[in-house]
């Protein structure tokens, strides 16, 4: 058996898409125009996440005790990493939020519901499996296993990377 199929740094090296959650009810967020309000994110065996971390450790001091504020920024800031981007409907208090690694940090310092939603999501290696149903989008720390005939229509679509406005 070939165990390079199973290569997970590869496969959490492709955004997938998250699909907000209501942090109360677990319901899929949708706009006024029955979107759903999506990140796209790597997974944290990414090669993305591993230089995040490199990062971090290189700006905050690796092993250093930090202050809360400093902890709370490192967090946002390692999400922001790696976050692709976001849908055109991830709206402010002023209206909509163009992505940027900086509106990343600041709305994942901000809106922490959201930050936990990342979080997990990419911590979770069944996100990022290469086989599962393309178009499907799993909410924050939800797994569901892929029928064989999702598996096989996977593997002749992809539609799990974001729209051209949402890259950063």
């Amino acid at each position: 058996m070939k165990v390079s199929k199973f290569n997970t740094r590869k496969a959490a090296s492709t955004p997938r898409k998250l699909s907000l959650r209501d942090p109360y009810t677990k319901e899929t967020l949708i706009d006024e125009d029955g979107k759903t309000v999506d990140f796209f994110v790597y997974g944290m065996q990414s090669d993305k996440a591993r230089n995040a971390l490199k990062n971090r450790d290189r700006k905050y001091g690796k092993g250093r005790e930090l202050s809360d504020e400093e902890a709370a920024r490192s967090g946002a800031e390692f999400l922001a990493a790696i976050t692709q981007g976001w849908s055109p409907n991830v709206e402010g208090e002023d209206g909509p939020i163009p992505f940027s690694f900086e509106a990343a940090v600041d709305l994942y310092m901000e809106e922490d519901w959201i930050a936990r939603q990342v979080q997990e999501f990419a911590m979770e290696i069944r996100n990022f499996d290469p086989l599962r149903s393309a178009g499907s989008s799993y909410g924050s720390g939800s797994s569901h296993g892929s029928t064989q005939s999702q598996k096989k229509k996977a593997a002749t679509s992809n539609d799990e990377t974001p729209e051209a406005g949402a890259k950063g």
